[in-house]
């Protein structure tokens, strides 16, 4: 019941913050011309380099928030015909994890996305460039709703190797308890050692990564 309560209370929010970020990009878009562009070129992951780490526990609305928002991304993204999957660490139930929700979304061609970051912003998304996506023919989307980044859109080619990757991490997480208790204690010490280095963070997860499935994501 509790569950249930709560899922209801994250799409009921989840639909007021997406209503809320489209009548904001759309009078931003109003104001800025039609065509106004939410692309970043040359800002990367830097953009978020020096943000404090903060770990939350597990919560069961993750689930909800990512059904929600994939919705409005299929529609977004209708003319890519995008398919969409809930990734990381909030995709794994019980996992502590950074409450931001990761959509993996595989289209034919990732570039494709260029064209559509107008239309994206009206739904708050920003694309984030940077040759760390587009060397590896990947785009990376944030969605912010006042001021807090709430969703992280990683854009592949779908059924490739980095479509894969992520999937077969998020899955031996969810089948091994053991496995993903190991991940959460290594991300809470990592947590501490980089707590606004996000570089540092994410490096020090890839050898852990590469044991569990070979490769780093």
């Amino acid at each position: 019941m509790q569950h249930a309560v709560l899922e209801r209370e994250a799409i009921k929010a989840s639909r007021a913050e997406a209503l809320a970020d489209a009548l904001s990009g759309s009078r931003s878009a109003a104001r800025g011309g039609a065509g106004t562009s939410a692309y970043e070129p040359g800002s990367g992951v830097a953009v978020f380099a020096d943000e404090v780490i903060a770990l939350s526990p597990y919560h069961p609305s993750w689930p909800a928030r990512y059904r929600v928002e994939a919705e409005v991304l299929r529609v977004a993204l209708a003319a890519c015909t995008p398919h969409l999957e809930h990734v990381g660490s909030t995709a794994v139930p019980g996992l502590a994890a950074k409450p931001i929700v990761d959509i993996l979304v595989g289209i034919e061609r990732p570039a494709d996305i260029d064209a559509h970051t107008g239309r994206l912003a009206n739904f708050g998304y920003r694309a984030i460039g940077g040759s760390e996506y587009s060397e590896r023919d990947q785009r990376f989307l944030v969605r912010t709703v006042r001021g807090v980044r709430t969703h992280h859109v990683h854009v592949v080619e779908h059924m490739n190797d980095s479509w894969h990757r992520l999937l077969l991490f998020r899955d031996v997480l969810r089948i091994d308890p053991q496995l993903a208790a190991e991940y959460e204690q290594l991300k809470r010490k990592l947590a501490a050692q980089f707590p606004t280095s996000r570089l540092g963070y994410t490096a020090g997860k890839s050898e852990f990564i590469k044991s569990v499935i070979g490769v780093t994501v």
